[in-house]
């Protein structure tokens, strides 16, 4: 059987909002059936699928995957980063005279 706690929440915190939605007769049939078979309430069922979905898409979005090539690039970058062009000298000069305590 899966998991239907809430991991992510603390255990003291109350369930106090509510979220509105309309589905389709056979959506509503399907997604019954889904959270009966694993013994679950309804709302139980879709308020864990939903919040078990949000944390894998925020995960996801949240990790940046390399390439082996890439990520050589990117350590070789830190490790030897190129000189600053007049242009960046230029920007720092320009936002320290213009900051306060920019240092």
């Amino acid at each position: 059987m899966l998991n239907f706690s809430d991991v992510s929440a603390s255990p003291d915190e109350r369930a106090t909002d509510n979220i509105e939605m309309r589905v389709k007769p056979s959506d509503k049939d399907r997604i019954s059936r889904a959270a009966e078979l694993t013994g679950v309430k309804l709302t139980t069922f879709v308020r864990a699928s939903a919040a078990r979905e949000a944390e894998r898409i925020l995960r996801e979005h949240q990790t940046t995957t390399l390439s082996e090539h890439d990520r050589r690039a990117l350590l070789d970058a830190l490790d030897n980063p190129p000189r600053p062009t007049q242009a960046a000298r230029d920007a720092v000069r320009n936002y320290r005279s213009r900051i306060a305590n920019a240092r």
